[in-house]
Formats: C-alpha cells, structure tokens, sequence
C-alpha cells in the first residue's frame, strides 16, 4: 500500500492567493480585463504594473480587444429653452456584442448650418488604437483609451484633405496621406506625425488610367472614408459609379486598383471577414444586404458569402419615407439599420436583437474601426519630454 504524503501544517494551512500564481497563469487572466481594469491593475503591487506595462502583453491585449464601430454625432449644450448655439461634437465606440456603447472624444463649441455641410468636426482615421481628428481646422492625432493626444502639422486642413492614417516602418511611426488641389489638379503628400516636414508623392502606378484619374481631382471615390486592412488603405467609389476600389500599398507607398466583378450599389461599406476583406452591399431603402468576400487578395478574387433579408415591415413603423441604410458590420454576420432616427441591430437570421436611438442628432456611423490599445507610442512620449524639459 502506498505511503500518504502529508504536507507539512503550514503548508495545508497557507490559502491560495492570486499573488502566488505563476506569472503565465497571472498574464492570462490579466489579459482579460478591460483596458481601464488594466490600469488600476498597476497600481496594486509591482508584479502586477511589471506584468501589465510589458510591451508583449499589451500587444497580445490589444490584439483581444474587441473591434467596435465609430459613431460621430451632435448634441446640443443646455436645455432645449436655454439656446445657447453651442454644440457638443461626439465620437463614441459600440461594441454591438454587448450594445454598449464607450465615450471616446467631445469638443464643445459654436453651431453650424449643418445644410451647408460645413462642419468644423471631423474624424478621418483609425489605426492601432489611435485616431485622426480634426476640430476647427486644427488636426489632431489621439490615443483615446490612454488620453494622451497632439496636434498634428502638416497638412494645413485650410487647403489640404486628409485622407488617410498609417504605421510606416518603425512600429511608432504614423504617416498621413492628404492631398492638395491645384486648379484641376490634385497632388499627394505624406508627413510623418511629430516631424512637421511633408514630402511631396507622384502616385506611381503601373496603370496610365489610374494615375491620370487620382491627379485629375476627381469625386468619384470617398477618400474621406479610408478603410485600413492589412497595413493598407482602401477607399470605396462615390454612390457605385465605377467598379474599383482604390488602394494604396503603404510599404511601398503606391496606389493601384483593386477591381471588383460585381455591381456596387449606393450603399457599400468595406470589413474584415476572417481575415479576409469583405463588402457590404446593399440600396438605399432596401431589405437585403449581401456579402461578399476577397477570397484571393493578390488575383482579385471575389465569392458571393451570403445574402440577409430583414423584415421591411418591422423597419417601416419607426422610419420614415423608407429611407434607411443597410450594413454588415461583424463577421458573425450583424446587421446595423440606420434610419436617421433609429437604429436597429438584427442577427443574419433577421431577427431584432437590439433598437436604440442616438441621443444626439446628425448621426454618421463612420467606417472606422476602434481597438483600443494601451501600447505606449514614441511620438506621444517624445511630446511629454519636450514638455518637462526645463529651458536652459
């Protein structure tokens, strides 16, 4: 018969604590709080600030964040008999797992003519966590879950248009691409944030047709609508005229085309599916959406996913004038109809998970996409040094 082992008392008696875990159980369950948990984490003991501020770690938890839509709306300051014309200008994040939705930037100010369209605010990118926002003409690049921010120059947005936002190289090196009208013409620029210097970009493409269209000043694509996939950007034609998608290779910092065999509609938006990228497509007012999938990114080739039919009754008691917008928004296949007013969230069986109605006004539900991320960036502590640095 085999002899008990029997530990000795103080040994039985001494509970099991989180602290005497090992540090790769440790990471992992750290690993799934919330950023703002992760913060106040560091400030219990120095194992835990050791853990949570490794740059492995906060790479692996950024990479677990869930990806939620940007949403920019207004709401106005005071009480509807206070009328004080000032606004509030608002960027918040949904997570449609959870339907909830994280306040991520506001800038309070004057009203607009919102008919004229001339809205001082802006968001313009996602990348990594971070994002391109533009205020009254003033440009700023800005870590919402950490709240470290910076003012961003070049482009002088009084003349330029920005249109994208990209890591280059070093992985704390962000470029943003804009262009500047001349006449009939159109010139690209790229400035790297914090250096305050821009070089000029001939848009070298192979196609002849390519890049007589992007130096021609041409609306036919929404280059304020970059989508960020695998490094590279994408921007979407305006209303389907033509079927491309223009992307720009931000190693080799050129654009190309990127065709596409199917009709675009009025209503497409671009996502990632699996790895893959993927388009919404669908009309104005429409109860069906499709999906389609870039099976093979480098031979262009496109296979029709599925198609979600919702019911157009349910939509129409609370739209009006049967206008609203249709788009595939996770790769679980969640549908979010925008109808001004309302939104309804729907599973790809079509069934109504979810109605909320924005608690501002002028509602975009943007194309960019939000992982927050805790990974400290060069340029935001090189920003904090110049600022504690005492004069001579």
């Amino acid at each position: 018969m085999a002899e008990t082992v029997r530990l000795p008392e103080q040994q039985r008696r001494r509970p099991l604590t989180i602290a005497s875990l090992p540090e790769e159980i440790m990471s992992e369950i750290l690993l799934l709080l919330p950023p703002k948990s992760i913060l106040q984490c560091r400030a219990v003991c120095k194992a835990w600030r050791d853990v949570t501020s490794d740059r492995a770690f906060l790479l692996t938890h950024h990479r677990r964040q869930p990806p939620q839509r940007l949403l920019t709306f207004i709401r106005d300051v005071g009480s509807h008999h206070d009328d004080l014309d000032i606004l509030d200008y608002c960027v918040e994040a949904v997570d449609f797992r959870t339907h909830q939705f994280q306040s991520l930037a506001r800038f309070t100010g004057q009203d607009y003519d919102c008919s004229l369209e001339d809205s001082p605010f802006t968001v313009h990118a996602s990348c990594d966590g971070l994002l391109l926002m533009s205020y009254n003409n003033y440009l700023h690049l800005c870590n919402p879950t950490t709240r470290q921010w910076l003012w961003v120059s070049p482009p002088a947005l009084q003349h330029d248009k920005v249109v994208g936002l990209y890591a280059h190289g070093h992985p704390s090196e962000y470029r943003v691409l804009y262009y500047r009208e001349f006449g009939l013409g159109r010139t690209f620029y790229i400035t790297t944030v914090g250096s305050r210097k821009e070089r000029r970009i001939w848009p070298h493409s192979s196609s002849e047709s390519l890049r007589k269209w992007l130096t021609k000043g041409t609306e036919d694509t929404e280059f304020n609508k970059p989508f960020l996939f695998h490094g590279n950007l994408h921007w979407l034609p305006q209303s389907g005229r033509q079927n491309k998608i223009v992307v720009f290779d931000t190693l080799d910092e050129a654009f190309r085309w990127l065709h596409v065999p199917f009709k675009m509609h009025n209503v497409s938006s671009l996502l990632e599916i699996e790895g893959s990228l993927a388009m919404s497509n669908s009309h104005i007012g429409s109860s069906k959406v499709d999906l389609w999938l870039l099976q093979d990114y480098k031979h262009m080739v496109w296979v029709h996913k599925y198609r979600i039919e919702l019911p157009v009754i349910d939509i129409r008691r609370l739209v009006e004038d049967d206008v609203w917008f249709l788009h595939i928004v996770s790769q679980e296949g969640d549908v979010l109809v925008d109808g001004s007013y309302w939104q309804f969230h729907y599973d790809m069986k079509g069934n109504l998970l979810e109605k909320f109605q924005c608690s501002g006004r002028m509602l975009n539900i943007t194309p960019h996409i939000l992982q927050e991320s805790l990974i400290p960036h060069e340029v935001f502590q090189i920003l904090d040094n110049e600022r504690t640095e005492l004069p001579d």
